[in-house]
């Protein structure tokens, strides 16, 4: 039960979002909830003033655009999807320009938690959120996406591999690079083309619906089956989802064979900072991991996996 006064705001638009968190130093923005919610019920978190953004119509949407920035797409190659952030995981799961375009995405949001979940529970509060078991985290990072952010200053355009920070002693913390009053806006997602191959694999807590490891995996093959590109996210083995740099250099340039699965499985183990939790030990994650970046990746050995 939440037991503490607070100053509760509803505005109607990003402008009036910011002007509120520019008077409310200690202002949380709400979005879906599901992170915020459990915290301050159980009294870790008590914010004196909580900023709602259900109203904000500019939050909300999936859109095609091509490369250009026309709406559009003159062709899978060159169109980016622009994922504003108070779209919800349902809304991600069963959208046909999703499923198109960055199928990644599709496929990671059907495995979010559950039903109930995944029709509150938004892309931008997760992303804000960065919780170390969460499973957009690892999907944008895997995906290349961009994370656009807005202040009353001006706007920021920041990579995911440049949004999840770590502090100065170089130990993951699951924070962002957002700011004091920023707010997360949208996302946007380079288009899929018909060489490039995905998948999502986690071993799901069966009550928190919580990866307990997670590997987002996005590989892009040339005509003779050679990777050319490669993107390895993990979740759940540390504080903060994480890059596989090691394990994308062991599959640069070769096929995915059994040998070259078994090598980046290895090296994803070797350069990840495993910080054990309730939910399973470091040693535990160290001998999980491998086995299912292998997986991840035998998926996406076979041409039918998904483009």
């Amino acid at each position: 039960m939440i037991g503490t006064d607070f100053d509760y705001l509803r505005p109607a638009s990003v402008r009036e979002a910011l002007e509120a968190a520019s008077r409310h130093e200690d202002a949380r923005f709400l979005a879906g909830g599901h992170a915020l919610l459990p915290e301050w019920k159980l009294g870790r978190t008590r914010p004196p003033t909580l900023i709602d953004l259900s109203r904000i119509a500019e939050l909300r949407g999936i859109e095609v655009v091509s490369g250009s920035g026309r709406t559009g797409a003159d062709g899978e190659a060159d169109a980016v999807v622009r994922i504003a952030a108070m779209t919800t995981s349902a809304e991600i799961e069963y959208s046909p320009d999703i499923a198109r375009y960055a199928p990644l995405l599709a496929e990671a949001a059907a495995v979010i938690s559950d039903p109930l979940i995944r029709n509150r529970a938004t892309l931008g509060g997760s992303l804000a959120g960065a919780p170390p078991r969460g499973d957009w985290p690892p999907v944008v990072l895997a995906a290349d996406a961009t994370v656009h952010l807005r202040s009353r200053d001006g706007e920021r355009a920041v990579p995911a591999r440049e949004f999840f920070t770590r502090d100065a002693a170089g130990t993951d913390q699951g924070s962002t690079t957002l700011r004091p009053g920023e707010l997360l806006t949208s996302i946007t997602v380079p288009g899929a083309d018909g060489r490039a191959r995905s998948t999502y694999l986690k071993r799901m807590h069966p009550a928190s619906g919580h990866a307990m490891i997670g590997v987002a995996v996005a590989a892009v093959f040339d005509n003779g089956g050679t990777c050319r590109d490669c993107r390895i996210a993990i979740t759940g083995t540390a504080t903060a989802a994480t890059r596989a740099l090691r394990a994308e250099a062991e599959l640069a340039g070769s096929a995915l064979s059994p040998e070259s699965i078994e090598a980046a499985a290895q090296a994803a183990r070797g350069e990840i900072a495993f910080t054990g939790d309730e939910f399973g030990s470091a040693a535990y994650l160290a001998e999980v991991l491998p086995i299912y970046v292998s997986r991840a990746l035998s998926h996406l050995a076979t041409p039918s996996s998904n483009a």
